[in-house]
């Protein structure tokens, strides 16, 4: 299988993934609404929302790992399937001992920091329906959990950084969906915050059991060279993931501390209507994310033999689908937002179109410096830390200072400005520079591309609806579904007609005319 190949189906199991995640979200989230507490729900989701922290606690390690692994299969040839040689085998072998040894003793540290760091914020949090007891024990249970996903991650640097992409993301779809079916299957049966995070906690156990399983089903080969503990290897991945671990500060800092600001400069209850638009916002982020992720190993691999034409393809095309995706789901958020929300949360939980205008921008200056710096990141490229801790420090200051005269609105404008004086150009410029892309190219075939898509997509919807608006079948659901189809008719015109190649469309006009075949 080619590289292409594998990253489609590595994109195609994570969009798989996600579209399973919303749809059974669709049925989760009024649940909680109308089931759970305000306070208790807030709650649910600022734990939740902890977890991004307790990554922070990997120190950078399993991404490093995940790349040095790729970066070692390269030397034997940039080619998905190619033969790897004995010094290349032994190379990911030792790698792989090295890499574990590491996180089984980072397991023990991060559950101590993340207990002890989050007792601190319980204490913090004025609480009137839950008791603080309920909630430290809850958050013992994720910790826990947390640290034995720390210790086994290995195994998913190990695939990853072979070239296999994608079998993670299957089993978690599988292991994601039953969790969610018992998270519904449990607040119906009056399961509170407590019995929540031992299902969340559980699946993760379940999940990593199955996936060893898997590569002792399916690689046996893999375990059969046997690595040691390599102190060079060790010392060559300290820097490294020290910038990555600063780096995923920054992106905490910046994306994740709104719903403490919220709940303790304002309120807890608050949290829900904020933290439910801005998930609504971020999946179409969620959806162009794997495609720069997928493409990682394959970059670094083609990075250790010098095959640099082959990394910009990839990076210029992977450029065009993301802000492809983002011009298209930014038109049906600005047009059919409120209605979406009403639809799915009820009409009391929307929070205004000032804040959904400002995560779109957000997103979509999120969603280019992401796929850009992902790119040049899995060339060993780790100088992004200090630009990312200047855009998380400059988003607690804006946040502490906006948030007091316009509320919510200022959360989102914290982020959105921080983000603009320092990644969201920063991370675009120097990946171009890295990898000798064309900035004249660049503008042309990506930039005016996601204009021309963003202007067609918006203009066409807005005129939609308000035709729809003096016709007798004007309602929520006509709203959302018809404008859906227009942004989704537009932005596979753009793929059809910018991205594809001619061979590319020629392959897929003859497997379309194939299937007609038979079926007729």
């Amino acid at each position: 299988m080619s590289a292409s190949k594998r990253i489609a189906f590595a994109v195609g199991v994570s969009w798989l993934s996600r579209a399973v995640s919303i749809l059974a979200n669709l049925f989760l989230m009024p649940i909680l609404f109308r089931y759970m507490g305000k306070e208790e729900l807030g709650l649910w989701f600022l734990l939740g929302n902890s977890q991004a922290f307790l990554s922070l606690l990997g120190m950078g390690i399993a991404p490093t790992l995940t790349r040095h692994i790729a970066l070692a299969k390269g030397k034997s040839g940039a080619d998905p399937n190619v033969e790897l040689s004995h010094e290349s085998q032994q190379h990911i072998a030792d790698l792989v001992t090295t890499g574990r040894i590491i996180l089984q003793w980072l397991a023990v540290v991060v559950f101590f920091i993340a207990w002890a760091s989050g007792y601190g914020l319980i204490g913090q949090l004025e609480l009137k329906e839950v008791s603080p007891q309920t909630v430290f024990w809850a958050w013992t249970l994720m910790c826990g959990g947390y640290a034995v996903g720390v210790w086994v991650s290995y195994l998913n640097c190990w695939l990853a950084g072979i070239g296999y992409v994608g079998w993670d993301s299957l089993i978690t779809t599988v292991i994601s969906l039953l969790t969610i079916f018992a998270n519904i299957t449990a607040v119906l049966l009056g399961g509170g915050l407590l019995v929540l995070a031992a299902i969340l906690v559980g699946s993760g156990l379940v999940q990593r059991l199955v996936f060893l399983a898997l590569i002792r089903w399916k690689k046996p080969e893999m375990l059969a060279v046997r690595g040691q503990w390599n102190a060079d290897f060790a010392q060559a991945m300290v820097q490294p993931a020290i910038y990555a671990w600063l780096t995923s500060i920054g992106s905490f800092l910046i994306l994740r501390t709104d719903d403490y600001f919220i709940a303790l400069l304002q309120d807890v209850s608050s949290i829900p209507a904020y933290r439910a638009t801005y998930q609504f916002v971020s999946t179409f982020f969620m959806i162009v994310a794997p495609i720069a992720g997928s493409s990682s190993v394959f970059i670094s691999q083609m990075w250790q033999a010098g095959e640099l034409e082959a990394i910009q393809r990839i990076v210029i095309r992977n450029a065009k689908i993301t802000l492809c995706v983002m011009a298209s789901g930014v038109a049906f958020i600005l047009t059919a937002g409120r209605e979406f929300l009403a639809l799915w949360l009820g009409p009391d939980n929307f929070v205004g179109y000032p804040i959904l205008v400002v995560f779109c921008i957000m997103l979509t200056l999120e969603a280019q410096h992401n796929v850009m710096a992902q790119s040049a990141r899995a060339t060993e490229d780790e100088r992004y830390a200090p630009w990312a801790i200047a855009s998380g420090v400059l988003n607690v200051i804006f946040t502490w200072i906006l948030i007091r005269p316009f509320g919510l609105l200022g959360v989102a404008l914290g982020t959105m400005l921080a983000q603009l004086f320092t990644n969201n150009w920063y991370a675009v410029y120097r990946p171009i520079n890295r990898l000798k892309i064309n900035s004249k190219f660049y503008v042309k075939h990506v930039f005016f591309l996601w204009l021309i898509t963003l202007f067609v997509s918006l203009f066409l919807s807005i005129i939609f609806k308000y035709n729809v608006n003096n016709l007798f079948f004007n309602n929520n659901w006509s709203i959302v579904i018809l404008t859906g189809l227009i942004c989704g008719i537009i932005f596979l015109t753009s793929f059809w007609c910018c991205i594809l190649n001619q061979h590319q469309k020629n392959k897929l006009k003859l497997k379309i005319f194939t299937k007609i075949n038979k079926v007729a």
